[in-house]
């Protein structure tokens, strides 16, 4: 018997056929396009999703070799808070609004005098964001009303790839508790919440717990058996955080790829009296995670790979991986990147400031500055961000003695160290790599009735790959560049300078 994982996330797809002991046994990718209609506008053509997932489907199911009738079941995790509205068919009525999407800073206004940032986070878990998917649904209403008369519901990636598999409008709770719509302590949408921002909750899907059994699949349109049973599956962070074994208190995680996203196991919500980091509805039924999201971590070095990098983009087409050759000229740079501090927020900060009008930094370029520099600034840089939401999780009684690190960006060794080494704890990395789709491969055999208990399976199929170690030494040198990138944002910050610069670059003069 095997599993599919079907994997959407922000710059692509893949689909995993998995055997029961959690070894990948075929695999395909296809990447797809953003458009920025303005700098800070992103968005996708959910066609291209469906579009994109099927050849995947097909490529690897012929790679495994496999007879598709062996597939007992399949779970999709996607990226969270992307939003698309559809009508009765499933057929979107607009481009979907990816989750780096910063258009909704006048809804995220109005959410906090509307509704009260308390009472938004006491019920849902999150602070007011553009980054949440009510603030996307509400812009729907007020700048494309038309759109939203006619939208039968508004669907996260998993809701409208799993409509396309079985015609079935569902959530699961995972990503639900993304829509800044959600009682995660009652677990249901909320109607005060709504009925206050005039959202029609009709215009939602069902929500399900993870790991629960949908249906068979109806589409003809994919290789797969129609007999293969569709299973709810879990937002990537949630079913990455299951991947790897966070299915106990104190362990916790860290994913790296377009964003960095930490998550700690919780039995009960926790909140932060600061709002600083979020609580959602874990993959594993009834547990909730804490959770911390930087926007922009693995983007900013593909930003500087594209921009910049013109050896690393004459490695792609060599078909070299240009993060090794990224990862090796950093190294060639010294602590603190010969001088040079580099602040991720390219489409505003999230954990722990929730700020959506700062911008990214670069300082300290000299003419000295060389691309080694820049490149190992962006990885200083992220860990930098990653220290400050584990000082939040500290404070909260989260005090991790391992970091397990996933996603893309945890393949570089060097990168894990300046992790370990910035952070003062040792980090691991599982022998299994994508996280993420392994634990939507335990969803799917666990709504098929093979696994009963989701948390043990994660424990039996988790092994550690490889840790690195903290040095004394680098943690005290990181220990300064860490303050001054602290102090440096809060005082920009401070003075109201993020907002000044925002006025000056969206006057109409200038567009």
């Amino acid at each position: 018997m095997f599993v599919a994982a079907l994997d959407l996330g922000t710059t692509g797809c893949r689909t995993y056929i998995f055997d029961l002991s959690g070894t990948i046994i075929a695999s395909d990718y296809q990447e797809w396009q953003s458009f920025y209609p303005s700098p800070s506008f992103v968005e996708q053509d959910a066609n291209i999703w469906w579009e994109s997932i099927k050849i995947t489907i097909e490529n690897a199911i012929k790679k495994s070799g496999i007879d598709k009738t062996d597939i007992v079941s399949l779970s999709v995790t996607n990226q969270r808070e992307t939003i698309v509205p559809v009508d009765k068919d499933g057929n979107p009525l607009h481009n979907a609004l990816v989750w780096q999407d910063r258009r909704t800073i006048d809804q995220v206004e109005y959410i906090k005098t509307k509704v009260g940032i308390d009472k938004i986070y006491e019920t849902t878990g999150l602070t007011i964001d553009p980054y949440f998917s009510a603030t996307k649904i509400l812009w729907f209403k007020v700048e494309k009303p038309e759109i939203y008369q006619k939208t039968h519901k508004f669907l996260l990636v998993s809701d409208f790839i799993i409509h396309k598999l079985t015609g079935k409008f569902c959530t699961d709770f995972s990503n639900a508790s993304r829509t800044m719509l959600f009682d995660i302590n009652e677990l249901k949408y909320s109607d005060k919440i709504a009925s206050e921002l005039e959202i029609d909750l009709d215009k939602m899907p069902d929500a399900l717990e993870s790991g629960v059994d949908i249906g068979e699949i109806e589409t003809e349109e994919t290789l797969f058996d129609k007999k293969t049973l569709v299973i709810t599956g879990a937002g990537d962070q949630q079913s990455a955080a299951l991947g790897v074994g966070v299915v106990t208190p104190g362990k916790i995680k860290c994913t790296t790829g377009t964003g960095s996203f930490i998550l700690a196991y919780l039995s009960q919500p926790k909140y932060d009296p600061m709002k600083r980091v979020l609580c959602s509805c874990h993959a594993v039924p009834g547990t909730w995670v804490q959770e911390a999201s930087i926007f922009t971590s693995g983007a900013v070095l593909r930003w500087v790979r594209d921009q910049l990098g013109y050896a690393e983009c004459v490695a792609v087409q060599e078909g070299q991986d240009p993060y090794e050759s990224i990862t090796a000229e950093a190294k060639k740079s010294s602590i603190g990147a010969n001088g040079l501090l580099l602040i991720p927020h390219f489409v505003g900060s999230g954990a722990p400031h929730w700020n959506p009008h700062a911008k990214g930094i670069i300082f300290g370029l000299a003419l000295g500055h060389e691309r080694k520099d820049l490149y190992r600034a962006v990885l200083e840089g992220v860990a930098y961000e990653i220290r400050k939401n584990i000082e939040v999780f500290k404070e909260l009684g989260i005090t991790p003695k391992e970091l397990m690190l996933t996603g893309g960006g945890s393949r570089s060794d060097f990168w894990n160290q300046i992790y370990a080494d910035v952070l003062g704890i040792t980090c691991v990395r599982n022998v299994i790599e994508e996280s993420t789709s392994l634990g939507a491969a335990i969803l799917a055999a666990s709504g098929a009735g093979i696994f009963p208990d989701i948390a043990k399976a994660a424990e039996n199929l988790c092994k550690i790959d490889k840790k690195w170690l903290p040095n004394d030494e680098r943690h005290k040198l990181y220990e300064k560049f860490y303050n001054f990138s602290y102090e440096m944002y809060e005082l920009i910050n401070s003075r109201n300078m993020y907002k000044k610069f925002d006025e000056i670059i969206q006057n109409k003069e200038f567009a």
